[in-house]
């Protein structure tokens, strides 16, 4: 819960208090810094590891 005059601070930057515009950040620098580090892969979002490719496929099987 937030009292009055506890202001939210930006989820990037930390420093500057959060703009209602931009919510949940306090400018379109930081909305777009943390869209940069999503489309760089810098952000990850857990989940079961991807089985490793042992090169062969389908089509490898039905060779004459």
């Amino acid at each position: 819960m937030v009292r009055m005059g506890d202001a939210r601070l930006c989820v990037m930057c930390r420093t500057r208090p959060v703009d209602v515009q931009w919510r949940p950040f306090c400018s379109e620098r930081c909305r777009n810094e943390d869209l940069a580090r999503w489309a760089d892969g810098r952000y990850r979002v857990a989940g079961d590891p991807v089985p490793a490719d042992d090169g062969a496929t389908d089509d490898d099987s039905h060779e004459a």
